[in-house]
């Protein structure tokens, strides 16, 4: 049997790709064993679902340029909340329902806007976040890595982030620990999205996307959509926001920084805007690329090179990667574009 026949034989559906990718990141812990890079894995999978509670707000026709907003009211919400006793996944969880629901608030008040005049106040709402919780510093600061919430709680135990469940504290959690919650929290998020995108839901948003006269005179409620959408690519963000705080075991008002609104855009534009794997692949290449121009010591030139990156990809692959790898996989496998996943 060759290898065409081989591959084309078990590559048939998204579904066995999906497959493949979780029993591979299962054991990725078992072959890499030193903390650095299990950061930067961490790292990606958080980026990766970052990415994806954006490219879904995109695939709906709406463009976000201060996403990290909705990064940062999960962080901060939770973080609070467990540094004041409540425990971590309902804490998290909460931190998530917090950011979706500031989205719901803003996405009622902007939702007639259109494309990037959504963005623009999305942006304008990210740097009014970080001015505030700049302000608030008085009341929660941020020192030597351990939070501390001034006025509210006190003192804290800096193993209070293990709370009831233990999975929180550097001190208590092991590597594989928070690694897997990490792994599954980013399967969750692609999973909800796939699930998303493939219901009436997803073709309510793609109709929108495509043309929203045509979408209204076939009975889609615009309004109702778009808000759903808004809902639910800002619960996914704070989710994100509110996972990777306690991990970081530091929060400030960076998180709200523009260099965080900008990379899920890079990285779902680069792996391909509007398909399930974009964000994946564009997360998993922009965040490796980033942190290894970082250990050569690069700065500002890492941001020039990502910057000219994009542009070359804007002109040469303008759907990002996933076409191109969808393209070479078929060649291989002899599969049709149908079979392989988005």
């Amino acid at each position: 049997m060759t290898v065409r026949e081989l591959v084309g034989k078990y590559a048939v559906s998204l579904y066995t790709a999906y497959l493949l990718l979780v029993i591979i990141g299962l054991a990725l812990p078992l072959l890499i064993t030193d903390d650095f890079f299990n950061r930067i894995i961490i790292l990606t999978f958080f980026y990766i679902m970052f990415s994806t509670s954006w490219n879904l707000l995109a695939y709906s026709g709406q463009a976000s340029l201060g996403h990290a907003a909705f990064l940062g009211i999960g962080g901060f919400a939770s973080t609070i909340l467990i540094i004041n006793g409540v425990t971590p996944v309902l804490g998290v969880l909460t931190g998530a329902l917090a950011a979706s629901l500031v989205g719901l608030f803003l996405g009622i008040i902007c939702v007639r806007l259109k494309e990037w005049f959504l963005g623009l106040v999305t942006f304008g709402f990210a740097i009014i976040m970080a001015a505030v919780v700049n302000e608030l510093s008085v009341f929660i600061e941020a020192i030597n890595g351990v939070l501390i919430a001034v006025g509210l709680s006190g003192s804290m135990d800096p193993h209070m982030f293990g709370g009831s469940l233990g999975i929180y504290s550097p001190d208590i959690v092991s590597r594989a620990q928070y690694y897997y919650l990490f792994f599954f929290a980013m399967v969750g998020t692609i999973l909800a999205s796939h699930l998303v995108i493939r219901s009436k839901i997803g073709f309510a948003f793609a109709a929108i996307r495509e043309n929203q006269a045509e979408a209204a005179m076939m009975g889609v409620d615009i309004t109702r959509y778009k808000l759903i959408a808004f809902m639910i690519s800002t619960f996914m963000a704070g989710f994100a926001g509110a996972l990777f705080a306690p991990y970081n075991y530091f929060i400030n008002p960076e998180i709200f920084s523009i260099h965080n609104s900008f990379m899920p855009i890079i990285m779902t534009i680069s792996g391909g805007i509007g398909t399930i794997g974009g964000p994946v692949i564009g997360a998993l290449v922009i965040n490796l690329l980033w942190e290894q121009m970082g250990l050569w010591g690069m700065s500002i030139d890492r941001l020039l090179i990502l910057g000219l990156i994009l542009v070359l990809e804007i002109l040469f692959l303008p759907r990002g990667l996933m076409p191109l790898i969808k393209k070479i996989t078929e060649k291989i496998a002899g599969t049709t574009s149908r079979d392989m996943p988005l």
